[in-house]
């Protein structure tokens, strides 16, 4: 929906492409999602709360940020759509940890990572690569490699190039930090 707005910058944090182009198009889905008639299926709300509130971590509105990405996982959650659940707690981790919550963002990433464990192998890449960048930015660089080296793992037998360059970019950034005296 917004991925194409999205890009990392050199701290592997999620920033906008063209900020004026990602604020538009936050409020062209704030527009939708106010216009969405009673009865509409959950799953459109959802959506479109999970990308409004990723918008938002992107331009740094965190705490509108975290308000309309626990709206996304209340509704996942609510729906049974387990999923969505491990997605959209991995962004609302993401969230508290851009606005400096890090024990929230610890308990959320632990909670999709378990899940996707549990009941999505196929997102764990995924959980591993966003907990590994928070415990990377907390200081805990050894269970950082730990798993950006296992989410690299995954990510290679998946065989998706721009996965696999993004855990790499990740992994190189711990050794880095790791060798700095």
């Amino acid at each position: 929906m917004l991925e194409h707005l999205i890009t990392h910058d050199h701290d592997l944090r999620m920033v906008p492409t063209d900020r004026n182009e990602l604020t538009t198009s936050v409020g062209r889905l704030h527009e939708e999602l106010r216009a969405l008639p009673d009865g509409t299926d959950p799953a459109r709300a959802r959506l479109l709360t999970r990308w409004i509130g990723i918008g938002h971590l992107c331009l740094g509105h965190h705490e509108e940020a975290c308000t309309f990405l626990r709206q996304s996982l209340d509704l996942a959650t609510e729906t049974g759509n387990t999923r969505a659940v491990v997605a959209t707690g991995l962004n609302l981790a993401d969230a508290h940890r851009y606005a400096g919550g890090v024990r929230t963002a610890d308990a959320l990433y632990r909670s999709a990572l378990d899940t996707a464990r549990t009941r999505h192998p196929e997102l764990l890449d995924f959980a591993l690569q966003h907990t590994g960048k928070h415990l990377m930015e907390r200081g805990d660089l050894a269970q950082a490699r730990t798993h950006l080296q296992e989410a690299l793992r995954l990510r290679i037998a998946k065989g998706d190039s721009e996965l696999i360059e993004s855990t790499q970019a990740a992994l190189d950034r711990v050794e880095l930090l790791l060798d700095r005296p």
